[in-house]
């Protein structure tokens, strides 16, 4: 009896843990590699609106939802190690090529504990901001053990 109870539990736990486990990469020897503590470079999609950025035990996915005439994001959080409910993201900072910067206003996103997502937006005059810029940079600060993450989508010429 214990031992189908035992079976039925490992059963019932195992989506559960195999849905939040992190992906690892092998090192040449096959064996995992710890994650860095230090933030990857952003990679882009196919489409080039999305980018990721790992590290500091959190992920962050970028999506220019706005794209190009808003400066609207849709960003998601994903860790296995940090509480992200306490996150407000409203010290991001937009900046483009010629230093001008927005603030973000607060992060539309419901609390999820180890997977956050929700659309991030700026204040001020987006059509300016974005008109003749080269770049725009999506500016993080303190988002997992990172002191500063940057995003960035090539714009014009």
């Amino acid at each position: 009896m214990h031992r189908s109870l035992l079976l039925a539990t490992v059963l019932a736990v195992m989506p559960i843990v195999a849905a939040c486990g992190a992906a690892t990469t092998p090192s040449a020897s096959g064996a995992p590699l710890p994650s860095p503590d230090v933030g990857s470079p952003a990679t882009a999609d196919a489409s080039g609106l999305t980018q990721t950025s790992e590290g500091g035990q959190v992920t962050v996915v970028a999506t220019w939802v706005g794209a190009p005439a808003d400066t609207t994001f849709d960003i998601q959080l994903d860790t296995h190690s940090v509480d992200l409910d306490v996150l407000d993201l409203a010290d991001a900072t937009l900046r483009n090529d010629r230093g001008e910067t927005l603030a973000a206003q607060p992060w539309a996103a419901p609390k999820g504990g180890h997977h956050r997502e929700g659309a991030l937006t700026f204040d001020g005059d987006a059509s300016r901001f974005l008109a003749g810029a080269r770049w725009i940079e999506l500016v993080f600060v303190g988002v997992g053990d990172l002191p500063e993450r940057m995003l960035r989508w090539e714009i014009g010429p």
